[in-house]
């Protein structure tokens, strides 16, 4: 008799990917490569928001190590070729990390799994996400046991973020012994076709460029109006001090118009051109060791194919190709460490171009500044014309005030003098009339009394 609770199970086989139309192949959807994705790797597209949500929670603290699950589907299109689509993302809590390691934990995974049952059902686990505060970008082996225990399916992805360094990068499973985890060369952040500019300029940004058209610093320069000063009903030296100001102000301009305007001396070639050119000859020439990469791996396998065809393999030629494969691997090595630099070399030329730019964009607004103080210059010579008239037409009425009143004053003075006169007239015909009549009437008695006499 059996019993009923001895149960087996058969080997579970791994469900085959839904067809669906890749996102690139839709209209309604609008792509952007980040990096360079290579044609023979697995595509991966992520949702901009999601994106967006997952570098948003990389920088929220730089001390630890922060990380997470990412949702979405993995399918196959018509053609048979898989691909995964990234549209959700679900931040982890009650993790254990340090400023070098990440730890899921029971209570994370219980977190997690509540928060994913309140999404629709095809909305699966397609990978997980961490991040490497300024460690770069890799997968350590505590990485890699959350791979191998959690996130082992074929079609499984890993992105490792270093918010420091502005690096980020996705990890796919290559069925290869030797390398089972592989770096892409990029993938695809994917939006509504209405956001194709927003999903740009995104894309921009985590390549490590900058977009100059969007920078405030280069929007136009607007001039103020000249101000209006009423000089109505001021006094004498309120206006006298607003032209001096004036004065100081349009001197002022002028000194910094001429230094502008002044020829520079010639300068020899900038450091940023050097650095530039110092780092594509850096750029050439990891690309000539990636060629000759590329040359030893294709002669070492057709080695491998020859010495598999033949029985009578000495074992001198096992010994040398596990020599030369040791050097291939060192050699694979040595070429991602590489790559890695390439990738900070072109983030340090894109920087450079930006600051060229940048410097370019700085000449075209003093050159806006220039022509601004020229028309400045020309207003207040405009002002300062105008003020000068005015103070003039207050000074004139003055004048004319004071030489009245001198005037009033002389003529005060000439009626007390004429007065004066006449009155010393009036005083001397006065007293010229009371002497006239009195010597007559002593005349008259004279005449009297001789008058007498001579009778007597």
């Amino acid at each position: 008799m059996t019993n009923d609770l001895d149960i087996q199970f058969g080997e579970l086989a791994e469900a085959k990917p839904e067809v669906r139309l890749r996102p690139d192949g839709n209209k309604h959807f609008a792509v952007a490569p980040v990096y360079s994705p290579s044609k023979g790797e697995l595509p991966v597209f992520v949702d901009l928001d999601a994106m967006r949500d997952m570098e948003e929670h990389a920088v929220s603290d730089t001390g630890v190590e922060l990380g997470g699950v990412m949702l979405g589907g993995q399918y196959e299109d018509d053609q048979g070729r898989p691909f995964v689509l990234v549209t959700d993302s679900l931040r982890a809590k009650h993790y254990e990390s340090t400023k070098g390691s990440f730890k899921f934990t029971h209570d994370t995974w219980s977190q997690i799994t509540r928060e994913r049952d309140e999404f629709p059902g095809e909305l699966q686990m397609v990978g997980w996400y961490h991040t490497h505060p300024d460690w770069g970008v890799f997968l350590s082996g505590m990485d890699m046991f959350i791979c191998d225990n959690f996130f082992n399916k074929k079609l499984d992805v890993a992105l490792v973020i270093d918010p420091c360094r502005q690096d980020r990068g996705f990890f796919q499973w290559t069925g290869n012994a030797e390398q089972r985890v592989r770096r892409t060369d990029g993938f695809y952040l994917v939006a509504s076709r209405f956001r194709q500019y927003e999903l740009d300029e995104f894309a921009t940004y985590l390549e490590g460029k900058v977009a100059m058209s969007g920078d405030p610093r280069f929007r136009g320069v607007s001039s103020s109006p000249a101000p209006i000063i009423n000089v109505g009903g001021q006094p004498p030296w309120q206006t006298v001090a607003v032209l001096g100001m004036l004065t100081v102000q349009f001197c002022f301009l002028a000194l910094i118009a001429l230094r502008m305007l002044s020829p520079a001396e010639p300068r020899a070639e900038s450091q940023p051109a050097k650095d530039v050119a110092a780092l594509q000859a850096s750029i050439e020439r990891l690309g000539e060791v990636h060629r000759r990469e590329s040359e030893i791996d294709a002669k070492i396998e057709v080695l491998d194919r020859v010495v598999g065809q033949w029985d009578g393999t000495p074992d001198g030629v096992l010994q040398s190709l596990s020599e030369k494969t040791s050097e291939t691997k060192e050699l694979r090595e040595g070429l991602r460490a590489h790559e890695a630099l390439e990738r900070e070399l072109d983030a340090s030329v894109a920087e450079l171009k930006s600051q060229l730019e940048d410097a370019k964009g700085r000449e075209r607004s003093l050159e806006q500044e220039i022509a601004i103080f020229h028309a400045k210059s020309r207003d207040d010579q405009a002002v300062l014309a105008d003020l000068e008239a005015r103070l003039a037409a207050l000074e004139k009425p003055k004048v004319t005030a004071a030489a009245t009143s001198d005037v009033a004053r002389e003529s005060k003075w000439d009626w007390r003098w004429i007065a004066g006169i006449a009155t010393t007239v009036v005083a001397a015909l006065a007293v010229a009339a009371f002497a006239i009549p009195r010597r007559d009437r002593d005349n008259e008695v004279s005449s009297e009394e001789s008058a007498e006499e001579t009778n007597s």
